[in-house]
């Protein structure tokens, strides 16, 4: 009886606690593919309307969508209306993580009463500055732009056993696909250019039926997904790799959580537009990836609360946000305990990411200017 009085008493708390800072990074949203997937394919640069690389409609939505969402569940604690005092946007220095932070900041923050500025349909919208990182080192939301010879050593020395095994097991099918596709040469370093295929699809542009023949028993598009899943996750998947390319981030979030805490800032909503590649370092870095793909706009939330505990989200493509727990810890986790067993992976600047990177630094850093 005892223990299960105990037990309503942890979660009373745990109800009644008042979110005091929340920080969210998301993946950029749909965009084109940056070149042809293949010498063949038939959709060029035409079929993009914002060209290259760029947001596509579908993508801006899904930003405006994921700000919809961020508003529904902070809008009542942490994000009622935008503040600079409050609240602080960065953005890589990519377009189309500008331009989502941009989609996500209009779904995110619709402008009420005295801040509706025009009677026409832009009423629905007010201008919120985007910070990036823009002309320097962005080692926080481009990490895997840095040069860092110890990580790419590390890297080498875990891929090759599994590079060989790819090459081996689908020798036959890349020369396959290497006759079909125009390309010169296809193997486990090249094979993710054909991943680009699935943006295609994902705009309902007809595909050869080539990419539906069966090899081993699944079609070729099913193998060509799964090896972007494991090529793509073997740049992160260990506690070496992550801290070289998560690290800083890690770092990041905790100092934020740290500087509130101190009275050294009074911002309570960090939010930080990205890349796949940017989340997928720091699911690894916190140990908590499920070893899939980061899907557009899926976001990782840091929550702390007053009571001295933080909580880990993860939001995909669906309206949920799904609890991730620390190895060490539980879901709600004391934060005294978090920075604990965070401590190992936290890379604490610039200089210190050079240095474990073996690249040599003059105590260059990275700073924030506002997007024009």
């Amino acid at each position: 009886m005892r223990f299960i009085i105990y037990l309503l008493s942890l979660f009373s708390l745990g109800s009644t606690a008042n979110l005091i800072i929340m920080q969210a990074i998301w993946r950029h949203g749909d965009r084109a593919p940056g070149d042809l997937p293949y010498p063949k394919d038939k959709y060029n640069e035409t079929f993009w309307p914002r060209g290259w690389d760029q947001l596509t409609n579908k993508g801006i939505w899904q930003a405006v969508e994921l700000g919809i969402w961020l508003r529904q569940r902070y809008g009542a604690t942490v994000l009622p209306i935008f503040d600079k005092d409050k609240v602080f946007i960065l953005s890589s220095d990519s377009e189309r993580a500008i331009e989502t932070a941009q989609g996500v900041s209009a779904g995110l923050f619709p402008p009420v009463d005295d801040r509706v500025w025009e009677s026409s349909y832009l009423r629905y919208w007010q201008p919120t500055p985007i910070q990036t990182a823009y002309g320097t080192i962005d080692a926080l939301l481009r990490p895997t732009k840095v040069k860092c010879p110890n990580y790419d050593l590390a890297n080498e020395q875990e891929e090759a056993p599994i590079a060989t095994q790819i090459n081996n097991e689908y020798g036959q099918m890349f020369n396959w696909l290497q006759n079909i596709t125009g390309m010169e040469s296809i193997d486990f370093w090249n094979i993710n250019d054909l991943y680009d295929i699935q943006r295609e699809l994902d705009h309902n542009m007809p595909q050869p039926q080539w990419l539906n023949q069966v090899f081993n028993g699944t079609t070729i598009m099913d193998h060509i997904r799964e090896l972007k899943r494991i090529t793509r996750n073997q740049e992160f998947n260990s506690p070496t790799k992550a801290k070289f390319r998560g690290g800083m981030l890690v770092n990041q979030f905790l100092q934020n959580m740290e500087d509130l805490k101190a009275n050294k800032t009074t911002k309570n909503a960090m939010m930080y537009s990205s890349h796949d590649g940017t989340l997928s370092a720091l699911l690894y870095a916190l140990n908590v990836s499920n070893d899939q793909l980061v899907p557009y706009t899926a976001t990782v939330l840091f929550e702390l609360y007053d009571d001295n505990t933080v909580q880990l989200f993860y939001k995909n493509t669906t309206s949920t946000a799904y609890p991730m727990t620390i190895p060490g810890c539980q879901q709600i986790c004391p934060y005294s305990q978090f920075l604990q067993l965070l401590e190992n992976v936290r890379v604490r600047s610039l200089d210190a990411l050079y240095s474990l990177c073996g690249t040599y630094s003059s105590s260059t850093t990275s700073t924030t200017r506002a997007t024009g």
